[in-house]
């Protein structure tokens, strides 16, 4: 359950980018009394400067426009930073405006969806005191007040892996009889965390967990996890995003969206005050 981030670029209009095209100067629009531009290079310069603030190092950086270049959006990995042996990665996700469709924004979390529809979105915890999100609509006063929101979303994140790595541990602690997972799976339908229709496919994808492959051809054809053998909540957990993945293609956005509430729905049920 690797979580790495998802940048959706799916309008009509839109698509990948490079910095050269992002930070072009002809885009930025002028400035009135009541409205700043803020430019995709210094949105980009004031998340690394956070992060560096942070001992934090960012890679695989992703960008995107769409509307001729007026709506830009992107997403960076942070290394050194995953929990739960690597299996979830903190990730951060950003875009910006030169139309005054969208204010500055970065969402921060264990994991992010940016969206081409004006989608961004960030699994964090408020328990924590984890914000996620920072945005400010660009009037003047947006740099100094953009800065310290990100700071702000930036420095509960260490009590944020902790809590996440602690729940995961908790979640491969937590043994689940066969009546016990049906019994869950069908309280995550009755929560719309996962189609109706798919219920079957989880219990499915469950049973298979734990009987692995049986010849060299199936295991070709269909992953197998070892560590998601035992019958375990965390198990069961992965079960679910298995199938999400099957979705992935049909509705990406859903999909991402669907994966957060059940990461929530796990949360809920089993979250250790």
């Amino acid at each position: 359950m690797a979580s790495r981030g998802t940048l959706l670029m799916e309008t009509p209009s839109s698509g990948a980018c490079s910095r050269e095209e992002a930070f072009a100067l002809d885009l930025i629009p002028e400035p009135t009394k009541t409205y700043q531009p803020f430019s995709n290079e210094e949105l980009l310069l004031m998340i690394n400067q956070v992060a560096t603030m942070h001992g934090m190092e960012l890679s695989n950086e992703r960008l995107g426009m769409d509307h001729k270049g007026m709506r830009f959006f992107g997403i960076y990995n942070v290394e050194g930073f995953d929990f739960f042996g690597g299996q979830i990665r903190l990730t951060i996700g950003f875009c910006n405006s030169y139309n005054r469709s969208m204010s500055g924004r970065m969402c921060i979390g264990g994991d992010v969806l940016v969206c081409s529809n004006s989608c961004l979105y960030a699994y964090t915890d408020k328990e924590t005191g984890v914000k996620g999100m920072a945005m400010a609509e660009h009037r003047p006063g947006i740099h100094d007040g953009l800065f310290q929101k990100i700071e702000a979303s930036f420095d509960g994140i260490e009590d944020f892996l902790h809590k996440q790595e602690m729940f995961y541990s908790h979640l491969a602690n937590c043994p689940l009889t066969q009546k016990e997972a049906y019994h869950i799976i069908i309280k995550a339908a009755q929560a719309n965390v996962v189609n109706k229709t798919r219920i079957l496919r989880v219990a499915e994808e469950w049973g298979w967990q734990e009987r692995g492959p049986e010849n060299d051809i199936e295991a070709e054809e269909r992953n197998w996890h070892p560590a998601f053998k035992p019958r375990t909540a965390y198990s069961l957990l992965n079960a679910f995003t298995e199938v999400h993945k099957d979705q992935m293609k049909i509705n990406p956005v859903h999909t991402n969206i669907n994966t957060m509430a059940l990461s929530q729905f796990f949360d809920a049920r089993y979250n250790q005050q």
